[in-house]
Parts: structure tokens; C-alpha cells; sequence
């Protein structure tokens, strides 16, 4: 392992459990928005999500925001602390079956390394003359 590989390990927080769930059950708690708020104790984040009119939430509340997923195996978020001006960093959910119909679990917490591309980003930007 390399000088570079040991210190972004030693940033990111990494737990491994076996959860007493079918993988199919843990990965509906992860990606469908109401049970993943509901498990996970945080806000999505929407553009139209306005807090102000949800008396349930707290300024201080986490909030994410889905990034990707690899169906069945992995699901990234955006993950910011709105009590805090901390940067946003990166949760990243990996699942696969376990035997007796239970699944591994594994949440890797990071430093987010470099802020999302726009949709519509192709490339550096171009300056031209007025």
C-alpha cells in the first residue's frame, strides 16, 4: 500500500457489520427516499424541499443527497451537516448476500475529494471575445 492509499484510509471511517436482513430488504431502506430519511434520521436533500414548511426539522438535521447507485451492491451519497459550515463528505453503502439469507454491510464515511460536474459539463470552459 502506498504513502497516499494509507492516508486517504486514515481520513475515511469504515464499518462492517452483518445485518439480520435480506439484501433485497437493506436495499430498499437505502434507496427509497421516505425509509431511507426515516432509517438513516437525516433530510433528503431536493430542490424543492423547503424545511421551513416541514415542522419536523431541525436546522441542525443532516442532510444527503443520493449521488449513484450499482443496483443491489452500492449506494453513494452526498452528505452535509446543516448545524455545521464543515465540508460535504461522501457515504458510501456497499452491500452483498451473507448466508443464512442475512447481508454484509459496509459503510465507508470520506472526505469528499473533488465537488460534482455539472450535468451538462463537457469539459473545461472556453472564453471568448466580446
Amino acid at each position: 500500500m502506498s504513502t497516499t492509499e494509507e492516508e486517504i484510509l486514515k481520513e475515511n471511517i469504515v464499518l462492517e457489520y452483518t445485518l439480520d436482513a435480506p439484501p433485497e430488504k437493506v436495499w430498499r431502506a437505502l434507496t427509497v427516499p421516505e425509509l431511507a430519511a426515516s432509517w438513516l434520521g437525516t433530510q433528503e436533500h431536493r430542490p424543492e424541499h423547503r424545511p421551513e414548511h416541514r415542522p419536523e426539522h431541525r436546522n441542525d438535521d443532516p442532510a444527503y443527497e443520493l449521488l449513484d447507485t450499482t443496483p443491489f451492491s452500492r449506494v453513494r451519497y452526498a452528505w452535509r451537516d446543516t448545524g455545521t459550515d464543515m465540508p460535504e463528505t461522501l457515504v458510501t453503502f456497499e452491500i452483498s448476500p451473507a448466508p443464512d439469507g442475512n447481508t454484509r454491510f459496509r459503510l465507508t464515511h470520506s472526505v469528499r475529494a473533488t465537488p460534482p460536474l455539472a450535468a451538462n459539463c463537457n469539459g473545461a470552459p472556453i472564453a471568448r471575445a466580446a
